[in-house]
């Protein structure tokens, strides 16, 4: 009678022990939050939707994108770093959420990068320094020269946290008085460069581009190793003579710390789908972005890059966040 009465004890315990696992190889078994720490528009949220398509056609998951903007992005992470580590909850995060708002927001910050996993790179490319056409000099010398030569003070419009920085480490590696001046976003900078209100700014040529195409801006320097594929004509910082002057802004996807692998690789095989799709080529082409391919190892392996950048850039610069 003992041997038989636990026979069912252990069939239940075998049940329940094979429970978590069946679970898991469920997923996904209902709809995945995808949230979006910036407005409606931003290039988070574009980003979103072409992967909320990505999840349907590669998982048959639902996506639901959440816009909780707010604080420099701070308040989207934050929900996803207290989210269940189960992979229904994903960041869209960014250069300034996930890099540069350790560096510059470290008394304010509620979270760190311990509590995110990384799914896979997105979206990567440079701000691009900029000039008003009317302003003489082609290269940076040259600005700066034709600039004390006349006397003209100048100044580098800045619409996030990533070009704020680069304005001031322009004025810092060049030795020359600069005034930064932050603006919301790259629209109302860039409309104030092409109107002659500021000299220099530093944006992504998605913004720039038509204010470029039209000669109200021209394109001075990249910041970054190698020329922009689109912008083969530009010369880099470095070979400016401005050596260490790499400055990236880019898009990832995160969850929650301590999501299952097996569960990222799912997420990361969707979101690699995502940047094969002719759709996310040409949204790429339009944003000058960069050629990635979303590998998961590379992709980690970025970010903790940018955000040993970022607290490089951070500490030189000087520059505390405010909200």
């Amino acid at each position: 009678m003992r041997t038989s009465s636990a026979i069912p004890s252990l069939f239940v315990a075998a049940l329940v022990g094979l429970a978590p696992a069946a679970q898991a190889d469920d997923f996904p078994s209902r709809p995945i939050s995808i949230v979006v720490p910036f407005g409606a528009g931003s290039g988070s949220d574009i980003t979103a939707r072409f992967y909320a398509q990505a999840l349907k056609e590669t998982l048959g998951a639902t996506g639901v994108v959440q816009l909780k903007p707010g604080a420099a992005g701070m308040i989207g992470a934050l929900s996803v770093a207290r989210a269940a580590p189960d992979g229904y909850t994903i960041l869209v995060g960014s250069g300034t959420v996930n890099a540069a708002n350790y560096a510059l927001y470290r008394d304010q910050i509620e979270y760190s990068p311990q509590d995110f996993d990384t799914v896979a790179t997105l979206m990567v490319t440079p701000p691009v320094l900029l000039a008003n056409d009317k302003l003489p000099g082609a290269t940076i010398d040259e600005i700066l020269q034709q600039a004390k030569d006349s006397g003209t003070q100048l100044d580098c419009g800045s619409g996030n946290a990533v070009t704020q920085v680069a304005c001031d480490l322009l004025g810092a590696k060049t030795g020359v008085p600069m005034v930064n001046i932050p603006y919301k976003g790259n629209a109302q900078t860039l409309t104030d460069l092409s109107s002659g209100q500021i000299t220099l700014a530093f944006s992504d040529m998605a913004a720039a581009a038509p204010f470029v195409a039209r000669g109200q801006a021209r394109p001075v320097a990249v910041p970054m190793i190698g020329r922009l594929p689109t912008l083969p004509n530009v010369p880099t910082f470095e070979e400016q003579g401005i050596e260490d002057f790499e400055f990236l802004s880019w898009g990832a996807l995160f969850v929650p710390a301590g999501t299952p692998q097996h569960i990222i690789e799912k997420l990361n095989a969707a979101a690699r789908h995502m940047l094969a799709s002719p759709s996310w080529e040409q949204q790429r082409k339009l944003g000058a972005g960069l050629l990635i391919d979303g590998d998961l190892e590379t992709s980690a392996t970025f970010v903790r890059d940018e955000q040993v950048r970022w607290e490089r850039y951070g500490q030189q610069s000087g520059i505390k966040g405010s909200m």
